[in-house]
């Protein structure tokens, strides 16, 4: 089928106008593009008012550009990208960039449902399809503990595993990470195989607090195998999420409404950021992707070094967090 791009344009005399297209230009790089953009927009576009404005685009659009030359916002968004960090890097990347000059310019996370809010002036409504989606999960869906998992001795604050550390992430890998910090100062991890955090979040809400540590934790994962991420940190009343799946600002009110009294936001650069949320100031470099692996996921040079940047300068979490250990058991019997 291919993408779709949707865009969303308030011209310089304060009109607003909208198209979509196939394939499409979603990641405007100068100058020129943009001027190619409005361009487009204004000659194929179509004017928004008051009595055609909601629901005139109906669809699925899996990339998108949003342009308000009065208040000089950009925001995009697209997909197949490599990941949380990446697009963070990637946005920041432009906001610097000399043809961006005076511009307010950001990733949408909330895909087209942030086109709204940029040109708030009109009754711009993207109306997406419902596509049908999986059965609600579980409230704990953890991934299988089958053939890595040996033990959890909450005394001895310990996790064994068979043959490695990461062995969870060979057998059964994660599609997200949830990091539990508790009112002593702890952090327990856990696997789950869901990607769709948000609406997970959204769905059983505070009651997750409670029943995540009736389960034994998990190692750590690494980078490469988790998409999302959630860090639920109890003393501080305080959720944050990372996932590359959009969250638009109408799921965003859930989760606030079910997490009533939390703080409740998303948690920038992704893995390298949860790592911070939860205390690692010295994280195990194996559980990092390599130069190697990350030239491999398309990331560009300037990205990788804005990428170390934030390794190296990044606060971790003051506290003195405290998550297991793991140790390897061999033969598959605790000693």
């Amino acid at each position: 089928m291919g993408c779709w791009t949707a865009y969303a344009l308030r011209a310089e005399d304060g009109t607003s106008w909208a198209m979509g297209e196939k394939w499409g230009m979603w990641d405007l790089a100068d100058a020129a593009d943009r001027v190619g953009l409005v361009e487009a927009v204004l000659r194929g576009g179509m004017r928004v008012d008051d009595a055609g404005a909601r629901d005139f685009l109906d669809g699925v659009f899996c990339r998108g550009a949003a342009l308000d030359l009065v208040a000089r916002r950009y925001r995009y968004y697209g997909c197949g990208q490599p990941g949380v960090h990446y697009l963070d890097c990637h946005a920041r990347r432009r906001a610097t960039e000399s043809d961006w000059d005076g511009w307010d310019v950001e990733y949408a996370w909330g895909g087209c449902d942030d086109f709204a809010d940029l040109v708030a002036e009109t009754e711009l409504v993207f109306t997406e399809i419902e596509l049908p989606g999986p059965t609600l999960p579980d409230a704990v869906p953890l991934t299988s503990r089958e053939d890595w998992f040996v033990g959890w001795d909450p005394d001895e604050w310990r996790i064994s595993v068979l043959h490695s550390e990461i062995i969870a992430d060979l057998v059964a890998p994660a599609a997200a990470v949830v990091s539990l910090i508790g009112a002593d100062h702890t952090v327990l991890d856990y696997h789950l195989n869901i990607l769709k955090v948000g609406p997970w979040l959204a769905w059983y809400g505070e009651s997750l607090a409670e029943m995540l540590p009736a389960h034994a934790p998990y190692p750590m994962p690494m980078e490469e195998t988790v998409k999302a991420g959630v860090v639920i940190d109890l003393p501080a009343r305080r959720l944050r999420y990372w996932t590359t799946d959009f969250v638009p600002p109408s799921l965003t009110a859930r989760m606030a409404a079910v997490w009533l009294g939390w703080r409740v936001e998303r948690l920038p650069l992704g893995y390298v950021g949860h790592l911070a949320a939860t205390g690692r100031h010295n994280p195990d470099p194996d559980l990092l992707l390599t130069y190697a692996e990350l030239r491999e996921a398309r990331w560009e040079e300037h990205l990788i070094a804005m990428r170390n940047t934030d390794l190296h300068t990044l606060r971790a979490d003051p506290r003195n967090l405290r998550a297991p250990r793991v140790e390897v058991i061999e033969d598959g019997r605790e000693s």
